[in-house]
């Protein structure tokens, strides 16, 4: 139905006064954004229309707001998707990808110049069109890096810190792992880690993205400076560090053995932060997660952060996690020692409790005796686990 519009209409929408364009800035850039991404007539009429709705006289706008505890904070990936210059900025983008560009095949050259009016930052309004242009950053850097070292990735500068935040928020809207962007803008990223509150909706994912830059192999950074990045994260984004790092290990699935003594154990040992009292309920469950993602490691990844572990809100998924990896009847004194630390009076006691006391006794039975056993055995009794 849209493109059907698109055949018939786009003709008599291009002969309108930018005078009328300007009362349906909206309506016209949304359709022309829906079109981009499948039009096969009328390429040079969405061409000039994007043009002219850049052209047009917008207000910027308040933008779109989060509420977040109580506190509104600005949206910038939000603002940049409602707004017509943000339509036609992506309707621009969805051309150039219908083009299938390839790695050093340059920007075209209907585009470039669009692309690089859009990255001037004395023009307020084409703040949303920045939005978009960083979260494709690494398309264009693949493309055309010349162009963007020149135009985008100063953008990235936080010596700039409301296009900083906007153009950064875009690119942590889908953030993928690039071994030359990660080089290139080093500084600007590293940066990044003292402006975590800045970072407004998307600071999960830059602290996720940290994380797995560390794990590596990352060339050019040294562990000092991933050390002194990971530090500068404020509590809340170092408990999305050690859910990453958990993630990461699972994610490794067979080859988590080797992934933890290769890149989340240097990662734990030479950059995660040493002060305890650091420490939270979130990050002990993270780190318990990661320990029984180690598998045949589960010893050596317990013991590196067994100081870290502490009584966690709801135990039950990582009980479950525990039982159904075996790891209870391979490694009975150490998944007893998990248990002790992560386990303490919580009010609903984990259903698969009773089973992996089971399994930890029968594969040894002198455990019976243990304080710990006895005193989680009792708690398990009492709660019907």
């Amino acid at each position: 139905m849209v493109l059907r519009s698109w055949r018939y209409a786009a003709p008599l929408v291009q002969t309108m006064p930018d005078a009328v364009l300007l009362e349906i800035a909206h309506s016209v850039s949304w359709w022309m954004e829906a079109v981009s991404k499948s039009i096969n007539h009328h390429n040079g009429i969405l061409m000039d229309l994007c043009r002219r709705v850049l052209a047009l006289p917008l207000e910027t706008g308040s933008g779109s707001r989060i509420i977040r505890n109580g506190v509104e904070i600005y949206d910038p990936v939000g603002s940049a998707i409602n707004h017509p210059i943000g339509h036609a900025t992506q309707a621009l983008i969805n051309l150039w990808f219908k083009q299938n560009p390839n790695d050093n095949d340059l920007l075209p050259a209907g585009l470039k110049p669009i692309f690089t009016a859009l990255c001037d930052v004395q023009v307020d309004r084409f703040c949303h069109g920045r939005v978009l242009l960083g979260s494709r950053l690494i398309a264009f850097f693949r493309v055309d890096r010349p162009w963007t070292e020149e135009h985008l990735l100063p953008l990235f500068s936080w010596s700039n810190p409301v296009e900083a935040k906007a153009v950064w928020e875009g690119f942590l809207w889908s953030p993928r792992l690039y071994q030359p962007l990660l080089t290139a803008f080093k500084s600007q990223f590293l940066e990044s880690a003292n402006r975590y509150a800045e970072l407004g909706e998307h600071r999960q994912q830059f602290a996720t993205f940290l994380t797995y830059a560390a794990l590596g192999p990352t060339e050019g950074y040294t562990v000092e400076e991933f050390r002194s990045a990971i530090g500068a994260l404020p509590q809340e984004g170092l408990e999305e560090s050690a859910q990453a790092l958990s993630q990461a290990l699972a994610g490794a699935a067979d080859q988590s053995e080797d992934y933890w003594k290769n890149r989340a154990q240097p990662f734990w040992q030479q950059i995660w932060p040493k002060a305890r009292e650091l420490a939270t309920r979130r990050i002990a469950e993270s780190l318990a997660c990661m320990v029984i993602a180690a598998r045949g490691q589960f010893p050596a990844a317990l013991a590196a952060v067994v100081d870290w572990l502490q009584p966690i809100e709801h135990p039950d998924y990582v009980v479950r996690l525990l039982y159904e990896s075996g790891l209870c009847r391979r490694y009975p004194a150490d998944a007893l020692c998990l248990l002790n630390a992560l386990i303490s009076d919580q009010q609903w006691g984990p259903r698969d409790l009773g089973k992996c006391l089971d399994q930890i006794v029968q594969a040894a039975p002198k455990l019976k005796e243990d304080a710990r056993y006895l005193r989680l055995r009792e708690y398990s009794r009492r709660h019907g686990s």
